[in-house]
Order: structure tokens, then sequence, then C-alpha cells
């Protein structure tokens, strides 16, 4: 089978965990697991829990301006599905046979943040959704912090948090609102 990155190279076998049987590209490293590789050796993963996206340190490089793939089992164009956890890339997925193209360290930056069991949820609408989620909640607090400034935006951070932990919460914040505003 050829490599998605390099069409004219052809992928030889290799064992990426115990029992996970993939191809891996022999310029790029990168590797293609098989659906039915990858659904087999999950199913001895069945009691771990995937965790919720968030935002956290950066692992990996991003690649959304990376040329669309071709799948080397059907040859369809791969899907590109954002990962979320403060992974940047993205993972390539045939729609046609579920094969999964991963780049040169995709699969030790998925382990690190523990979703390499959990590899199937992140193709899923829902984890999709949470994924943009989290990441126009990072936009929304960057446009802020950028506005506001960086000295001030702790104090207001700090304030927001006491906040929404006062039983008062929602007449303060009428207060704040109803004041008079200063003249510019």
């Amino acid at each position: 089978m050829h490599s998605p990155l390099h069409s004219e190279v052809i992928m030889g076998p290799v064992e990426i965990e115990p029992g996970l049987n993939a191809l891996q590209c022999p310029v790029s490293k990168g590797f293609w697991i098989p659906l039915q590789s990858y659904l087999a050796w999950r199913e001895r993963h069945r009691d771990r829990a995937i965790p919720l996206p968030s935002e956290a340190t950066p692992v990996g490089e991003d690649d959304s301006a990376r040329a669309a793939l071709f799948c080397p089992e059907s040859g369809c164009l791969l899907q590109r599905f954002k990962v979320g956890q403060g992974l940047p890339f993205r993972i390539d997925r045939s729609p046609v046979t579920g094969g999964i193209w991963l780049d040169q360290g995709e699969w030790e930056a998925l382990k690190s943040r523990d979703l390499h069991a959990e590899l199937h949820q992140v193709f899923t609408a829902g984890y999709q959704k949470k994924v943009r989620s989290a990441q126009l909640q990072q936009t929304v607090l960057q446009t802020f912090q950028g506005k506001i400034g960086d000295e001030d935006f702790v104090k207001v951070s700090e304030f927001k948090s006491w906040l929404t932990q006062h039983p008062r919460s929602r007449d303060i914040i009428c207060y704040l609102l109803d004041s008079e505003k200063p003249e510019a």
C-alpha cells in the first residue's frame, strides 16, 4: 500500500503498540492504521474513558495548511478532524474505509493526552462540537485580554471568579450595569 504523503513509497508493516498493527511510511515515518486493526486493539482497552477537550500546552505542529491526502485503501480524499486537548494538529480519516493517518509523533502526542485508546471518539460530532467550543472560549479570553491588557485582565478575572461564587451575584451585576457611566 502506498503512503498518503509520498504516493511513490510503499508502506511497511509495524506494530505501534502491542497488538496494534499499522503500516508505516519509511520516508515521513507516519502511520496508516486500518480501522479493523484499531477496533480489534481498542476492544482490549474498553474500560478507558475519553477526557473532555480542554486547552493545554500545545504539543506537535499546526498542520492546518497541509494539502488534503488520499486514502491509501480507497483512493478517496481523507477528512481532517481537530484533536483539541492542546494538540494543534488534525487527524486524517478515510470516510470510506475508516482508516486513520497519523503523522510522525502524533501517536505519542495522543498518548500524552490519553486519547489513543479512544481515538475513534475524535471523529464524532459531539467531540468536534466540544473542540470548537473550547477553541471559541480560548479566542474570547485572548480577545478580552488584548483589549483590557494583561495586568487588568488578571484583576478582572479574579473579580469574575469572586462574582460567580457570590450568593448575590445577580444583584451585583445589575448594580454594575445600572450605575451611571462616567463621561468620556
